[in-house]
Order: C-alpha cells, then sequence, then structure tokens
C-alpha cells in the first residue's frame, strides 16, 4: 500500500537560491508544501513564481519573530523592533513574559501581506526555528483562530511533535527533536479542539550538515504517523552561494539531493508518495 507524505520546503522569500530551489522542486513534483518568510527580502519578488503552483502544492505562512525584523511592534521581544533572538523567544515564551497579543497582531500583520503579495489565505502556517509552537507564542497563534484571523477551514498547522519511540528509532538528532516535541506539548490537541487540522507525524530535524543529508533523509521516511509532514530546507545548489546563510551549504546539500533520482528510490522504497495535506489527511 502506498502512503502519502507533505514534504514542505521552509523559508521560501529569504533569498533568491532558496526561491529558485522551492520552485525547481515543486515544478519536478519533488515537494508538495512550501512556507513563506513575507518578511524576507525576496517574497514579494519572487512570489508570483508559486501562482502557476497553486493547483500542486500547499503554500503556506513560515511565522517569523526570529532572523528578520517585525512587520510591527513587540515590545515583550524587542523595544527598538528589531528581530529577536531565538533564546530570547525561547526564554521569554517559557516564562510567560510575552504579551500574546502583540503576538496576534504581528500574526495578522503577516497574513495580510501574505494575503496581499498572494491573494488568498495561506494553506497552512508553521513558525520559522518553530517558535509557533513555542507556549508562549501558540497563545497567540490560538487567538488568531479564536477571533477570526485565520479560518480552521482553510489553514492547517504544522505539529513539531514526534513520538518517542520514532524518535529513538529514527537516531537523527534525538536530543533536538525530544526537546523540540517537549516544547509542542499539547499543541496538538489545542488544535484539534479548534477544528485546526494539524499533521501526524513529522520529521526533518537535522544539525544540517552537507555531507549527512543524502544518508539522513531515508530515516525521515520511516516511524511516520498516519497524517505525516517531513521538512525541508533547499536552496539550488547551481546560484551564487550566500555568506550571510549559515547554512546555505547544507541548504545546497538538500536540494541536490531532492533533484535526484536517489530521492525517487528513497521515496519508493518507503511506500510512500508526496501530497498536499487534504491527499495526506484522506489517506
Amino acid at each position: 500500500m502506498v502512503g502519502s507524505i507533505v514534504l514542505c520546503a521552509d523559508d521560501f522569500g529569504l533569498s533568491p537560491a532558496i526561491d529558485a530551489g522551492v520552485v525547481s522542486l515543486a515544478r519536478a513534483g519533488r515537494l508538495s508544501a512550501t512556507s513563506c518568510m513575507v518578511a524576507g527580502p525576496r517574497f514579494e519578488r519572487d512570489a508570483a513564481l508559486l501562482a502557476p503552483l497553486a493547483d500542486r502544492i500547499d503554500i503556506g505562512l513560515h511565522f517569523t519573530l526570529t532572523e528578520l525584523a517585525p512587520l510591527g511592534p513587540i515590545r515583550t521581544l524587542d523595544a527598538h523592533g528589531e528581530a529577536a533572538t531565538l533564546g530570547r523567544v525561547l526564554s521569554r515564551s517559557l516564562t510567560g513574559r510575552i504579551d500574546y497579543e502583540e503576538i496576534t497582531a504581528e500574526i495578522g500583520r503577516q497574513l495580510d501581506r501574505f494575503r496581499a503579495v498572494v491573494g488568498r489565505d495561506p494553506d497552512f502556517l508553521d513558525g520559522h526555528q518553530h517558535v509557533h509552537v513555542f507556549p508562549g507564542v501558540r497563545r497567540g497563534l490560538f487567538a488568531a483562530f479564536d477571533i477570526g484571523l485565520l479560518d480552521p477551514r482553510r489553514t492547517w498547522l504544522r505539529d513539531c511533535s514526534e513520538r518517542p519511540g520514532a524518535i529513538v528509532r529514527r537516531g537523527v538528532e534525538p536530543a533536538k527533536a525530544a526537546f523540540l516535541t517537549a516544547l509542542a506539548t499539547g499543541f496538538s490537541a489545542a488544535a484539534r479542539a479548534r477544528g485546526i487540522v494539524v499533521n501526524e507525524g513529522f520529521g526533518g530535524v537535522t544539525a544540517f550538515r552537507p555531507d549527512r543529508f543524502a544518508s539522513v533523509f531515508p530515516k525521515f521516511l520511516t516511524a511516520l504517523g498516519p497524517r505525516p509532514l517531513v521538512m525541508c530546507h533547499p536552496a539550488h545548489s547551481a546560484l551564487p552561494a550566500d555568506p550571510s546563510d549559515a547554512i546555505d551549504a547544507a541548504r545546497r546539500a538538500e536540494y541536490d539531493h531532492l533533484a535526484s533520482e536517489a530521492f525517487a528510490r528513497d521515496l519508493s522504497a518507503s511506500g510512500l508518495r508526496l501530497g498536499r495535506m487534504s491527499d495526506v489527511a484522506q489517506a
């Protein structure tokens, strides 16, 4: 029996190489979703490239609080409107020092930009560096659904948790995967209580080592749940390197593998095919 899996490329809008890589892979049927950084320097310029793919892949909002400056004030993270560090977002989230209404407002601003550029609601929402599942941030996210900024009939959410047995069996960055799972505790239950679709099964947590992606990717296709999603971070290897991107080399290695016949063999050996969330949820 062939199962379906969502394979989602993150960070569209961040750089020309990322955007070109996403579009190339999606055209070739090597991705089934991408999430967009609307505050990214290339988003408004490159979003038009996604329009011909809208009936083939899910196109979502990659909500950002780190690395890119917010679209409006989030004073409980940074009084000067700068991008917060991951450590700051995490520590303030865990200690209740984030104003969830500020998060809801920033979600609204990023949604407005997505809608203005793409012309519709996002198919899904996730978070850059997984911030959307952090306890303080998720309160603002669910408030966005509660007050009608987001519609559960149109937008699904990424759950970043994995079953402990799957983490152990896979053996890829188990400490990192377990920590992320702990942060996401209760996220899927809160989403389902609101009628929001979430994936069940998650993979793709890596150390971003260029020499390892080809060998670890098949492991992401194992021990998955009934509605699985695997994230990836490709950038087109034929475009100039981006020295400002700490994981640029890893992105290019991911692209090369996903564009290769080895990737097709990985899927075949796992009994999987790529699908949008609507396909995966019904499989």
